[in-house]
């Protein structure tokens, strides 16, 4: 499906600056249990998930086929953090507490705006959170107001990522509310989900 070429650039970028913070999360939780003795995670999650490129947007993406790598990369960036997850909580489970603390961190460090409605939270969640591409339709909004938005969710982006991880799906719809409360901590809105189908964002 081709994106609108209205504002393309800027959300190209934006889903590079996406792809980045992910797979830069997955590297911190790679290293994470390297230090904790799994000597070859960083192969294993090369060898399964390939890499992306250091660089600026300009330097990594290919100008003549944005799209096609930005795709691809999103993928890659995906994988990385499924599998980097997956094999921490492989050597002990008890990490999970240590990974939402860092995704709760990670967000509130992020020092996004404060907001004043859930609809602008919304927005801003989608310019972090790393879902599919910019085109591609994963959410339906069915309600909002100035207290609360609600979603449902159209298709599964990260499925297969963690299926391929051999993980758990749950985690990452975890470890996702630990990062979005952190990001809009200021706000005073978090994150809600019922069967990881419906979504919503309400200010406390």
């Amino acid at each position: 499906m081709a994106c609108d070429p209205i504002g393309e650039n800027d959300r190209r970028k934006n889903q590079f600056f996406k792809i980045r913070l992910w797979n830069n999360m997955a590297q911190m939780i790679a290293y994470f249990a390297f230090q904790r003795g799994n000597g070859q995670v960083f192969d294993y999650i090369d060898m399964n998930c390939g890499g992306i490129p250091e660089g600026e947007f300009e330097q990594v993406i290919d100008l003549s086929a944005p799209h096609q790598f930005l795709s691809m990369y999103t993928q890659v960036a995906e994988k990385r953090f499924a599998f980097a997850v997956t094999e921490l909580l492989k050597m002990n489970g008890g990490y999970i507490d240590a990974l939402s603390d860092f995704c709760r961190r990670t967000g509130r460090e992020l020092n996004a705006d404060e907001v004043d409605d859930a609809e602008k939270a919304f927005e801003l969640m989608k310019s972090f959170v790393l879902d599919g591409m910019p085109c591609d339709e994963t959410k339906e909004v069915v309600s909002v107001d100035e207290r609360k938005i609600e979603w449902k969710k159209l298709t599964d982006t990260h499925a297969e990522a963690w299926n391929k991880a051999g993980g758990d799906l749950s985690v990452y719809y975890r470890l996702q509310k630990d990062f979005v409360d952190g990001l809009l901590e200021k706000s005073h809105i978090t994150l809600h989900t019922e069967n990881y189908e419906t979504f919503w964002l309400e200010r406390e």
